[in-house]
């Protein structure tokens, strides 16, 4: 993780930590506006802010993911509950549409009841049927994307067992010559090494698409639904963040406390033992 650099050559950890404190500032704008009803004019300024932001932060991953991709698909800086759920280094392009339609559905029962009230709230509720069909255009070719992507991965994780890996390997391990003697150690090596060069542009071509999806979707959107958009993916991505720390901490009491445990167990005997000793 310290060998990793950020765009300003400070550590990748230090420019991921001050790129969500910059999120977290970005969301509250982004609420604030809509609380105050903001014109479109302003809040697009806003929404292109985000966007940006966004980019900024693919393209230091896209540095980092050149400089090591194995550090960055198994990232320390991110909690086990988020790498878990993570896909070729991130997030799934098609969430872009879950997220979007959950969002619409939980907003339509909030507008039905100010509906009853004789208010109108524009929002994700409100998509025209033009919109609709435009995002599911978007759903088709992005499933395609992410299908084709998951299936290049299929080939890299299968590729580790093909036959000439299997060989190689098993010349490397007999013993029958050494690396001096013998070029497999090196070759076996080479060969990793084109597997882990496949995983980086495995993972580059990931996050564009991540990247050029939600672009895409925030360009179909209003600017007052797009502003609601980013501000609800956000506080999924810190809810996630918050509830991943928590657990992390708790699993790590928990380690801590029965390495305590046993320590002094383990004094107790040592004690019990000195005394019977001394009879």
């Amino acid at each position: 993780m310290g060998s990793l650099s950020g765009p300003n050559n400070e550590p990748y950890v230090d420019f991921h930590s001050k790129w969500k404190e910059e999120q977290e500032q970005l969301t509250d704008e982004l609420r604030s506006a809509l609380d105050a009803d903001l014109g479109e004019m302003q809040l697009r300024e806003l929404v292109r802010k985000v966007e940006t932001h966004y980019e900024e932060y693919y393209a230091a991953k896209d540095d980092a993911v050149r400089q090591n991709v194995l550090t960055v698909m198994q990232p320390a800086w991110k909690s086990p509950l988020e790498n878990v759920f993570m896909w070729i280094g991130g997030w799934r392009p098609t969430m872009v549409f879950q997220l979007a339609y959950a969002q619409a559905g939980q907003q339509m029962e909030a507008e039905l009841a100010e509906f009853l009230q004789d208010l109108d709230t524009p929002s994700m509720a409100s998509l025209s049927a033009k919109q609709l069909q435009r995002i599911s255009d978007l759903q088709v070719v992005t499933q395609k994307a992410e299908d084709e992507l998951g299936h290049r991965q299929a080939i890299l994780q299968q590729g580790l067992v093909d036959q000439p890996l299997l060989t190689l390997a098993a010349v490397e391990l007999s013993g029958d010559a050494s690396a001096e003697q013998h070029p497999a150690e090196h070759a076996l090596t080479d060969a990793v090494d084109e597997k882990v060069k496949g995983l980086e542009d495995l993972c580059h071509d990931a996050d564009r698409l991540r990247c050029d999806t939600l672009k895409k979707m925030l360009k179909i959107l209003t600017p007052v639904q797009a502003a609601q958009y980013l501000v609800a993916a956000a506080q999924l991505q810190m809810a996630i963040r918050r509830i991943g720390v928590a657990k992390q901490g708790a699993a790590e009491q928990h380690k801590n406390g029965d390495e305590l445990e046993h320590k002094n167990g383990e004094t107790e005997t040592h004690t019990k033992e000195t005394k019977q000793s001394s009879l």
